[in-house]
């Protein structure tokens, strides 16, 4: 038998080929939207047929749809985003699991979530807390069809993803946040670099000391509501005329 075939076959092997696979698609460049999508397409492959849903957590700790696996799970994510209500949200605000409740017998805790997810052809539904060390990442929600739970094999499966996948958006954050500073420290550094050379070139045309120069450029900058950058910019390529930075200097003693 082909290896590809064996893992299909054996849900083990399933397990541990899409856990290499988002391993690998940790990437700085790949936005988050793109790795939650393989995130919640590799989880229903694994679960088929309940369907997911990937629901992260904002700076304020507020639940906002990530990613689903069909329309109808990305219907519920919506209306959990709008209303803060269902397994998801009480999964966000306890960092417990909530497995296998009965739609039907949760008419009372979640009404209108309830509504909805009868309405879409789900009968229970489960969510998985998204954590890395004390940080809440997020929630997975497994919506099952008909009357579908999860098994206990299934749930372990599933926490074996959410754990790693958990790790993963961690660390593809700490990358991109990484990859910012870098460019802002670049940034820094470019226009440093300019306005040096602006400083003497401005102090070679008017014959004063490099000092006097930055005085005059950071008072046109200020006058300008500019940049200082963009004026030594202008400075070095010749088009700043020397009776503008000047202007001033020629008013008072005038």
């Amino acid at each position: 038998m082909r290896a590809d075939g064996r893992i299909m076959g054996d849900p083990d092997l399933r397990l541990a080929a899409k856990l290499v696979e988002l391993a690998e698609g940790v990437d700085g460049n790949r936005t988050e939207r793109a790795w939650t999508g393989q995130l919640t397409g590799s989880l229903a492959e694994i679960l088929a047929p309940a369907e997911m849903c990937l629901m992260l957590a904002d700076p304020a700790g507020r639940l906002i749809s990530a990613a689903a696996s069909s329309r109808r799970a990305r219907d519920l994510a919506e209306f959990e985003d709008s209303h803060q209500e269902g397994p998801c949200t009480d999964c966000a605000a306890t960092a417990r699991p909530v497995l296998n409740e009965d739609v039907d017998a949760e008419v009372a805790r979640w009404p209108g979530f309830g509504r909805a997810a009868r309405t879409a052809g789900f009968g229970f539904v489960s969510a998985l807390p998204m954590t890395r060390l004390a940080l809440k990442i997020g929630v997975v929600g497994v919506f099952g069809p008909g009357r579908r739970q999860l098994s206990p094999a299934d749930t372990d499966r599933v926490q074996v993803v959410v754990r790693a996948a958990a790790a993963a958006i961690s660390t593809q954050r700490e990358i991109q946040r990484s990859a910012l500073t870098v460019r802002q420290l670049q940034q820094a550094l470019d226009s440093r670099v300019l306005i040096e050379q602006a400083k003497g070139a401005t102090a070679a045309r008017l014959g004063i000391t490099p000092d006097a120069a930055f005085g005059l450029l950071r008072a046109f900058a200020r006058r300008e509501c500019s940049r200082l950058s963009d004026v030594a910019d202008r400075a070095i390529r010749g088009e700043l005329p020397v009776q503008e930075l000047l202007a001033p200097r020629h008013r008072a003693g005038g």
